[in-house]
């Protein structure tokens, strides 16, 4: 028994072990206790930053940056464990202009790099702008939101002032382009003015009906003049003109004969904006119609089409080998889009269906919670079961080496001990005499 008990401890401890070794992708962490990211370059100052860290038994933290050599780790505990630091920098009287910047990095700091990953490593940074003398306007990018077929939108300018002078008056001129780069339209922004160290976004409304956009993807191209000055370069950003359309961009081109095949439909919308609870239904050459989960079509981003991908699973027995059609309908949105795709059937090993296993965070922990509860059920039906075992025939052993020694010291004992027992027994159920 002893075997067995050291032989399951050995098995839960390499499970753990293991199971611990292989899941550990956490790594480090860093919180700020101050949401100040970007600040304005002052001589001779000195900030003091307050961090913790966390997520690890041991962090080393360290500095980055062109700004690293005038900051200082405040840090109670190396290479501890989680812990509060603080990081001061005192600022030098003069810094070129421009963008600086100090990072601090926390790092794993052990020599067990674990399975998976190796060491982990963050930083978080600050910018710090030195200004420019005069004025010096930055063009940051051109900001232009999607659209549908006669709608309207706002197309932006960002510009920031890294100059030590204000600029009194500042606009811009953008110009749309199509997929084919011909000129749709060229508008003017409207006019601001923009202090030192100071963002402001240059705004001009393009209207779709007007200028009779189709669907599709524009370019728009900007261009910012300031105090009978000009910016030197441009920006450019993309944005799509939507119309309420799905098409069908691509679907599986192969299936196994005689087998179950899971079978692909991939989605494209032409509308800017998303579109949920999209189903298509599957017409087979043998009649049979197979309805597909439905989907939503997520937009990604400014001047990006929506896609998806839906799925079924095919039967093929009783086709032939050779080409055939399907005829595949997408409902959205109360509409419908139809079209009729050629599948080859084909000999081969028939595919085996399975389901994707992901195992996040939680799943994992949840996991590691399991086995510990395991392990405790394991320990008290194993571990105690033999225990109680060795207890009760103690006892029973104890018990019956007393009751021999009292028969054989006083055989007159026994009726001692069942009158004494029903003493007590009618002394529970009689009220005491007075």
């Amino acid at each position: 028994m002893n075997c067995k008990k050291y032989f399951l401890f050995i098995f839960l401890i390499i499970i753990y072990g293991t199971f611990i070794q292989c899941a550990y992708v956490f790594g480090v962490g860093i919180g700020q206790y101050s949401n100040e990211k970007e600040i304005l370059f002052q001589p001779g100052i000195e900030k003091t930053y307050k961090f913790y860290l966390f997520d690890n038994a041991k962090i080393h933290a360290s500095l980055e940056g062109d700004l690293a050599k005038y900051a200082t780790i405040n840090d109670p505990n190396p290479d501890g464990p989680q812990r509060n630091i603080e990081v001061t920098i005192k600022f030098p009287d003069y810094l070129e202009p421009g963008v600086h910047t100090l990072y601090l990095v926390a790092t794993q700091a052990t020599e067990n790099t674990a399975a998976m990953g190796g060491i982990a490593s963050v930083r978080t940074g600050l910018r710090v702008f030195s200004l420019y003398p005069f004025k010096h306007p930055i063009l940051n990018g051109v900001a232009a939101n999607d659209l549908n077929i006669n709608e309207k939108t706002t197309i932006g300018l960002s510009v920031t002032n890294y100059g030590e002078e204000a600029i009194m008056g500042a606009s811009g001129i953008i110009t749309v382009y199509d997929e084919y780069n011909n000129t749709i339209a060229i508008l003017n922004t409207d006019t601001k003015s923009i202090s030192p160290y100071e963002t402001q976004t240059l705004n001009s409304v393009l209207d779709a009906a007007l200028y009779n956009l189709s669907s599709g993807t524009y370019t728009a191209v900007g261009n910012v003049t300031y105090d009978d000055a000009n910016i030197n370069y441009t920006a450019s950003g993309k944005f799509m003109v939507g119309e309420l359309n799905i098409n069908i961009v691509d679907a599986t081109k192969e299936l196994i004969v005689n087998a179950t095949n899971k079978y692909y439909i991939t989605l494209e919308s032409d509308w800017a904006g998303d579109i949920n609870n999209v189903y298509a239904k599957i017409t087979t050459p043998k009649g049979e119609i197979i309805k597909t989960p439905n989907l939503d079509l997520v937009k990604p981003g400014a001047g990006r089409k929506a896609a998806g991908q839906l799925e079924a699973y095919i039967e093929t027995k009783g086709l032939d080998i050779g080409p055939h059609d399907f005829d595949i309908t997408v409902y959205y949105e109360g509409l419908t889009y139809s079209k009729t795709v050629t599948v080859n059937i084909i000999d081969g090993v028939p595919p085996k269906i399975e389901k994707p296993n992901i195992i996040s965070n939680n799943t994992a922990v949840m996991i590691l919670g399991a086995l510990i509860v395991l392990s405790v059920l394991t320990y008290f039906l194993v571990f105690n079961k033999s225990f109680n075992s060795k207890n009760n025939n103690g006892r029973s052993e104890k018990n019956n080496n007393n009751d021999s020694d009292a028969k054989s010291f006083n055989p007159s004992n026994t009726g001692r001990n069942e009158n004494n027992n029903n003493a007590v027994l009618d002394s529970e159920i009689r009220p005491p005499t007075l």
